[in-house]
């Protein structure tokens, strides 16, 4: 049963739970504006007061960042020991969803990526959340009549401590093709679900519609990203999930900041758990070493790989199975398993999943170059 109120806001339903906290469509009393409200969870008892202030001043600092592509923060607060985030309301599909063969908007017009501003103009752009007209109006207003878009902004992978979200031990995230896929117990539970990805044919893979929109919303995450790294922020959690795209085809990243607060609370890593989704994490995360902005760089390129191949890099049936195979074996060559995939894009994919930080793209900025080739 969720609750009634939280702070100022009135909660309205749930849509959504993941290994971060809940987050409930719920109306601003003071603004009469909805918002999409994130009660964080700290797996285990509520915090003292001091510790959930300290953790809700923290959070506000997001609240100053504003970039077209990030999730607005607009305020944190406490509620009953837990932290909590008000932010923008974002009606769209995961980037999986998205990028999915099965849906039959693909052939709606894409923006080319050769249309989007240089990344430094775009950094400094206004706070204009999708108020420009898209490339073809009327296409997305078809794709909202039809049910494309919906309010499954907060479904997620899922949990990274699941083992059945491995092959082998249950396909609640898994797909026969071994393409990972969200779960249908993460999903808003009023909200209706898009089907299931279907198995990918390669040649579905590659339709220049499809392909088309795949570069463009990569583009639009490594502007993200660099906006935010250029912050000081690391995301350390991102996934196709914490990717969203509107029906104007704006792309958003959303709970960044989010794996830090689970790491530092000692009620959740006391038990030596990893905090992140197993198919993302770079080497060094595995490991337990510090991390930058390469670390993110490192799961753009699981994404952009498994949505190239229809299989993620590494596949494993238990997490230390996985971990060994991202810490000391090569991935399959992905123009192998997509023999007329993008060579540009495999290349970029290939360098951002090295094993050694120095060793792949530095900076947002070098990836959206070489993805703008």
């Amino acid at each position: 049963m969720p609750p009634k109120a939280i702070g100022p806001y009135r909660v309205l339903e749930t849509l959504g739970s993941g290994g971060a906290g809940t987050v409930y469509r719920a109306l601003d009393r003071r603004s009469n504006d909805e918002v999409a409200l994130k009660l964080l969870s700290t797996g285990g008892p509520s915090l003292d007061d001091r510790a959930a202030r300290r953790l809700a001043r923290e959070f506000e600092t997001l609240a100053d960042l504003s970039h077209p592509n990030v999730v607005k923060v607009f305020e944190a607060g406490v509620h009953a020991g837990q932290p909590y985030l008000a932010m923008e309301l974002i009606e769209g599909l995961t980037l999986r969803h998205y990028l999915d063969v099965s849906f039959n908007d693909l052939h709606t017009p894409t923006p080319t990526p050769a249309s989007r501003f240089p990344l430094t103009l775009r950094r400094t752009a206004d706070d204009d959340f999708g108020s420009e007209d898209g490339p073809d109006d009327d296409a997305d207003d078809a794709s909202e009549d039809d049910g494309t878009f919906d309010l499954n902004a907060f479904a997620e992978e899922a949990p990274s401590e699941d083992l059945a979200s491995f092959h082998g031990a249950g396909d609640d995230d898994s797909d026969s093709d071994g393409m990972p896929g969200v779960d249908p117990r993460r999903a808003a539970p009023r909200a209706p679900q898009p089907p299931r990805p279907a198995t990918p044919k390669m040649a579905d893979l590659n339709r220049p519609e499809r392909m088309g929109k795949l570069k463009d919303a990569m583009l639009q995450v490594c502007e993200a990203l660099a906006y935010i790294h250029g912050h000081g922020l690391v995301h350390r959690d991102l996934k196709p999930s914490n990717i969203m795209v509107d029906d104007d085809r704006q792309v958003r990243l959303m709970d960044f900041g989010l794996a830090k607060f689970l790491a530092d609370d000692a009620g959740i890593t006391a038990d030596g758990k990893l905090v992140g989704t197993y198919r993302y994490m770079a080497p060094e995360q595995i490991l337990g070493e510090p991390l930058d902005g390469r670390s993110d760089l490192y799961s753009l390129g699981v994404i952009l790989y498994e949505l190239m191949s229809g299989r993620p890099p590494f596949d494993a049936k238990t997490p230390h199975e996985l971990w060994r195979q991202v810490l000391e074996t090569e991935p399959p060559p992905l123009l192998a398993l997509n023999l007329h995939g993008d060579p540009q894009l495999a290349r970029v994919a290939h360098r951002l999943i090295r094993k050694e930080p120095d060793d792949r793209f530095q900076t947002a900025e070098e990836v959206y170059e070489a993805l703008s080739e």
